[in-house]
C-alpha cells in the first residue's frame, strides 16, 4: 500500500474505524477509535437516527486523530441477500453488466432496488458449455444509500461498499492452505450486538455467507425478562459484574444467559450444517470467533462443544501489526473495520 486505508464499520452500538498502512505483505495499525452509539439509532444492521449517527462519526474523527476523509465501508443485515449461483461464462465486465438480467430468480429482491455485486469461485464446462460458478450478493439500494449519506453527512467520503463478511475474511481468516487438509474450510462467525455474520472460506475465497438476526442483546434482553432488571443492569450482570443494591446475583444472570447462548449457539451450528449438506465434499475443519457478543463467558467453549471441531478467538492484530497498548477487548471489536481497510475486496 502506498498510503493508508480507513475502514469504517457502524455498528448497532458504536461506530469503529481502523486506518491501516504499511506494505500488502506487512500491514499495521496505523490508528483506530470508538464512539457509542445512542440506542435505536442503529438497529437490526440499519441506521434509524442519520443525525445520531453522523454525529458519532464526527467525534470518531475528532476523537481518533483521522486525517483522511476516505473511508470504506461494510453493510451485513437482512435486507442483505448472499447466493451461490451458476451462469454462462462471461469475461469479467460483461457478467457485471449481464447481472440484472440473470439473477432475478434466485433474489427476493426486484433487481432494479438492488446494489449487485458477485465474487468469482470457479469456472468450469458443463456439457461442453463453459459456465462459471459465483458468490452473488445483492443488497436493498436505499440501505445501502442511507449508509453512504450518513458518511456525506459526517463530512467523510464513502470510497467502497463491501460486505461485512468480505471484510472479516481479509481480517482474520487464515490464507495458508497447509493449516488444513486438501478439502478443509474454515468458518469466521462475528457475534454483534445485533446481527451475527457467519462466513465459510476456503483459503481467502468465500464460499458461504449467512447473516442471522440476533446477538449479544438477545443474550442481555433475556436476562432482562427473566430477573427483571433493566437491560444496563443485564449487560453488566452478564459480564460478571454485581449491580449494588440489587437482589439478582451474578450467577442467576449467568444461568439464564448460558442457556439463551445454547439457542443461539444451536443458530450458528444449523447454519453450518446448512452450508455442509448443500456442498458436495464440504468439510469445515476450524471456527473462528470475533465480535463483542462472543465475549460471553463460556460462548468459545459451548461452541466448541455443540460444533465438535475446533474453535478459536480470531485474532486481527496477527494480521495488521497493532499498537501495543490495544488488547483484546479492542482486537474482537475492530476486526470488520481492519478488514475494509485491508484491500482486495471493494469494488
Amino acid at each position: 500500500m502506498s498510503k493508508t486505508r480507513i475502514g469504517l464499520d457502524v455498528g448497532s452500538t458504536a461506530v469503529r474505524a481502523a486506518e491501516v498502512g504499511g506494505s500488502l505483505d506487512d500491514p499495521s495499525l496505523v490508528r483506530a477509535a470508538q464512539v457509542d452509539l445512542p440506542p435505536g439509532a442503529v438497529e437490526n444492521g440499519e441506521i434509524k437516527d442519520p443525525e445520531a449517527v453522523a454525529q458519532a462519526l464526527r467525534e470518531l474523527w475528532r476523537r481518533g486523530g483521522f486525517k483522511n476523509k476516505q473511508v470504506y465501508m461494510a453493510v451485513g443485515n437482512q435486507r442483505v441477500v448472499v447466493r451461490e449461483i451458476v451462469v454462462p461464462w462471461l469475461p469479467d465486465k460483461e457478467l457485471k453488466d449481464s447481472l440484472p438480467y440473470q439473477v432475478q430468480e434466485f433474489i427476493p429482491i426486484p433487481v432494479e432496488e438492488a446494489v449487485l455485486d458477485f465474487d468469482v469461485l470457479e469456472e468450469f464446462e458443463h456439457e461442453g458449455a463453459k459456465m462459471i460458478r459465483v458468490l452473488l450478493v445483492a443488497a436493498q439500494r436505499p440501505m445501502v444509500q442511507q449508509v453512504v449519506e450518513v458518511a456525506h453527512q459526517a463530512k467523510l467520503e464513502p470510497v467502497g461498499v463491501d460486505l461485512t463478511a468480505f471484510a472479516l475474511v481479509r481480517s482474520v481468516a487464515n490464507r495458508d492452505g497447509s493449516l488444513f487438509e486438501a478439502s478443509g474450510e474454515e468458518a469466521v462467525v462475528d457475534v454483534g450486538a445485533e446481527i451475527t455474520s457467519i462466513v465459510v472460506h476456503e483459503g481467502g475465497v468465500p464460499r458461504f455467507v449467512r447473516m442471522l438476526p440476533t446477538g449479544g442483546n438477545d443474550i442481555t434482553a433475556a436476562v432482562s425478562r427473566a430477573l427483571s432488571v433493566t437491560m444496563d443492569e443485564a449487560d453488566r450482570l452478564k459480564a460478571g459484574v454485581p449491580v449494588q443494591g440489587s437482589s439478582v446475583s451474578v450467577e442467576d444472570a449467568r444461568q439464564v444467559a448460558n442457556g439463551r447462548a445454547a439457542s443461539f449457539v444451536d443458530e450458528i451450528r444449523s447454519s453450518l450444517e446448512f452450508y455442509a449438506a448443500q456442498t458436495p465434499r464440504a468439510r469445515i475443519t476450524r471456527v473462528l470467533v470475533t465480535g463483542g457478543g462472543s465475549k460471553l463467558q463460556g460462548f468459545v467453549e459451548l461452541l466448541q462443544e455443540r460444533l465438535t471441531i475446533p474453535v478459536d478467538r480470531a485474532h486481527p492484530f496477527q494480521t495488521v501489526q497493532a499498537h501495543r497498548d490495544l488488547d483484546s477487548e479492542a482486537e474482537a471489536l475492530l476486526a470488520v473495520a481492519i478488514g475494509l481497510a485491508i484491500p482486495g475486496g471493494v469494488r
